[in-house]
């Protein structure tokens, strides 16, 4: 299919304004030269506009589209505190005026509101934290029934929602294409790496298999497989055909085994790792862009592992997806401190 097809399928679904995109695809020359590698790009999708921006921003686009097209008149999340899914859809709730109602998994004990959680505050959302051990999938289903006794007609994002996930993936197809449009002449898209743990990853998937490209899309995962939110393989490889079956399209080229990578989870999920922090402190150092400590820094230290490893050629283009997460930053000043002082050699 060429871009323009792509494009009348997606123009087939409901969808809402949100975003600012194009985002940009900016070239790292420095970073290129110092890891003696592949060209790297990053598609700049923390620059989405919203709330600080972030990828979800951009799915939201067709999630929420299909939320008032279903006539829901609010919306429901249950995540970790400093989910990025949360704070962007408290801030697309806002603008759209619909009701969030979000269901923070807090720490025992407690932590002070800062990073994300603090931004949640802003737009109005309601907030109803949980304890740390509960389930964030059952505590959204007994959120939804009680909305439902009074009369209001809920919509559920995140894990556990279905549909929502796949119209996720959907908006990672737009992305490709955006990508391949603003290549530079003469340039391949040899590779996609992203952070992810699901819709992010299918969708990029189901948009180079649609457009009959042979890019790897690798997803490096954050999250080890014992939580909650964690998506197998073929789980991803599921969204990716329920993604086309929602756009009516089937790929020209197959997308073969989907590559969800576990080795750079660290310690944990929500906890920073040696390679992230290296990683952080590179890009920062040599193209001043930022990376959260515990999602894209894992992503992109995934990336720069496969570099010098030697799996990327010189003459080759590697494009990282950057999903945003930068008010992780505040939220673990000591992650930031440690990066800052990483030697780099």
């Amino acid at each position: 299919m060429t871009p323009d097809e792509v494009r009348r399928r997606l123009a087939d679904l409901a969808r809402v304004e949100l975003a600012e995109l194009p985002t940009p695809l900016t070239d790292c020359p420095r970073l290129s030269s110092v890891i003696d590698g592949p060209r790297i790009m990053i598609k700049r999708d923390d620059c989405t506009g919203l709330a600080f921006g972030g990828n979800k921003v951009r799915q939201h686009e067709y999630v929420l589209g299909d939320a008032i097209a279903a006539g829901a008149d609010c919306l429901v999340q249950g995540a970790a505190t400093q989910s990025n899914h949360s704070r962007q859809l408290a801030a697309a709730g806002a603008r759209l005026g619909l009701d969030t109602y979000l269901l923070p998994k807090l720490p025992d004990p407690p932590v002070p509101a800062q990073g994300n959680y603090l931004v949640d505050h802003l737009f109005g959302a309601h907030i109803r934290p949980i304890g740390p051990g509960e389930s964030s999938i059952a505590a959204k289903q007994a959120l939804v029934a009680e909305l439902e006794r009074a009369g209001r007609r809920p919509y559920v994002t995140g894990m556990g929602a279905d549909r929502a996930l796949l119209l996720a993936a959907v908006a990672y197809v737009d992305a490709v294409v955006e990508i391949v449009e603003q290549l530079p002449p003469g340039a391949r898209l040899d590779a996609i790496y992203t952070t992810s743990q699901g819709s992010t990853q299918a969708g990029l998937l189901l948009g180079c298999a649609l457009l009959g490209l042979s890019t790897s899309v690798v997803g490096i995962c954050p999250m080890p497989p014992e939580h909650e939110a964690w998506i197998a393989p073929d789980q991803v490889a599921d969204m990716v055909r329920g993604a086309g079956d929602l756009i009516g399209a089937e790929p020209d080229t197959p997308y073969g085994e989907v590559e969800l990578r576990q080795d750079f989870v660290g310690p944990g999920y929500g906890v920073g790792s040696a390679a992230g922090r290296e990683a952080m402190a590179l890009l920062g150092r040599t193209e001043g862009i930022l990376l959260d400590p515990v999602y894209t820094a894992k992503g992109f230290s995934g990336l720069l592992a496969d570099c010098r490893a030697g799996r990327w050629s010189a003459e080759q283009t590697v494009v990282f997806v950057h999903t945003g997460g930068l008010p992780g930053l505040f939220a673990q000043p000591d992650e930031v401190l440690a990066a800052a002082r990483t030697d780099l050699g």
